[in-house]
């Protein structure tokens, strides 16, 4: 059987670099490569110094890539193969047979370098490693002398806020993962806890599910998350398909829905050829420009570009949201049913439009796929006692790879 690469993707501060440490190094015995050492490293050649901060790494690393996207993916290969063949002389040498040893590359953060990996190693999987904000922001506070502000600015770039293709984008790398697995809860390697203990059962049984297919079952969260993804599918949306699952206590279906205009109306494709709402936005970013120079013919034009960024204008979407049909699925058939114990699985996290509606029905637990929850979403979330969790698990992109029944 071919070798299982596994390579890790995650927001600074999730801990990627400590699961593979602690996990797939001391207690797995794979061999680790890191992206951020290969960088790192190539910085301290070319500036005869260490990097002083995350920013300037992040502007190096984006140097690195406009010049070659996948330069740091190949430059983690050659030292994989180089590796290989030393370990196969050492063992030629010893009278040993050869074994290849397992893999684990840290710090992917771009979506060039998964796929460079994806088409030089056909058995490579992701692993998405998801923390919340502020748990996060505990753990890297003090690398920041306590300045919110300055982590803030580090983790706009990290997600691909305005980053060029080449930049730094966790968001779009997190949405081609395998697996995602949740990190929030404290472990501490050197007096191993049930954290501990849980964290290393979840890794153990993700990597044989992908090298034992035959005998991996998936879990109800993983089976209803891939049904909401096949829903998706069926949205016609120019920016992004999302689709929905709502099921009831005793996890059976009750309706769906994907991101798509009323029945009867054209979608934006058919009525204008381009996404309506960014073709608004464009308009609206345009007069507020005009505007702004008109008024201080000496302001910088980067002041519209901020300005318009912070407005979804979500109202001027043709489509309704895939929550929002699936909620509006349950009305034909289900007038008048308790909600309290159904719960809705989604693609994305809802904006706060669709999380008004979600409290409105009576729903109290939300599944998403997505690392990054809309903040006003979130707090009426909160103020409702919605529970919203982020989706742990196999994705739906690597579903019937790891849990394949044919013997």
């Amino acid at each position: 059987m071919e070798r299982i690469i596994f390579g890790l993707t995650g927001a600074f501060g999730s801990g990627c670099s400590f699961l593979a440490e602690h996990f797939f190094v001391k207690n797995f015995a794979y061999r680790k490569y890191s992206l951020s050492d290969e960088l790192k490293h190539k910085y301290a050649l070319e500036n005869g110094e260490e990097y002083k901060s995350r920013s300037d790494l992040q502007k190096f690393g984006n140097e690195v890539r406009r010049a070659d996207i996948a330069a740091l993916a190949k430059a983690v290969l050659v030292k994989i193969n180089a590796d290989d063949i030393a370990e196969q002389e050492r063992a030629k040498t010893d009278g040993k047979e050869y074994h290849q040893a397992p893999i684990i590359i840290d710090s992917i953060r771009n979506p060039a370098e998964i796929e460079f990996f994806r088409a030089n190693c056909p058995s490579f999987v992701l692993f998405a490693i998801f923390a919340d904000y502020d748990t996060r922001w505990d753990r890297v506070k003090a690398d920041y002398n306590e300045s919110k502000d300055a982590f803030d600015r580090d983790e706009a770039k990290d997600q691909g806020s305005n980053e060029p293709s080449y930049g730094q984008r966790i968001t779009s790398c997190f949405f081609q993962a395998d697996v995602v697995i949740s990190n929030n809860s404290e472990i501490n390697p050197d007096s191993p806890n049930e954290a501990f203990e849980n964290m290393r059962k979840n890794l153990l049984n993700y990597t044989k599910a992908f090298s034992e297919p035959t005998k991996s079952k998936p879990t109800i969260q993983e089976t209803v998350m891939a049904m909401a993804y096949a829903v998706g599918r069926r949205s016609k949306c120019i920016k992004r398909r999302v689709g929905a699952v709502i099921v009831d206590g005793k996890m059976r279906v009750l309706s769906t829905g994907f991101n798509a205009a009323p029945v009867g109306l054209k979608d934006c494709e058919q009525q204008i050829g381009n996404c309506y709402r960014a073709t608004k936005k464009k308009k609206l970013h345009g007069e507020i420009h005009r505007r702004i120079l008109m008024d201080f013919p000496s302001c910088e034009t980067k002041v519209a570009d901020d300005i318009i960024s912070k407005f979804k204008i979500l109202e001027l979407c043709r489509a309704l949201h895939a929550e929002e049909n699936a909620i509006l699925s349950l009305v034909g058939h289900s007038f008048g049913t308790d909600l309290t114990e159904a719960t809705l699985y989604t693609t994305t996290y809802p904006c706060n439009l669709c999380a008004n509606k979600i409290v409105q029905v009576g729903i109290k637990h939300v599944i998403y796929f997505e690392p990054y929850p809309v903040k006003e979403a979130k707090k009426i979330f909160e103020e409702a006692k919605v529970k919203a969790e982020g989706f742990e698990g196999v994705t739906f992109r690597a579903f019937f790879r790891a849990f394949n029944f044919e013997e």
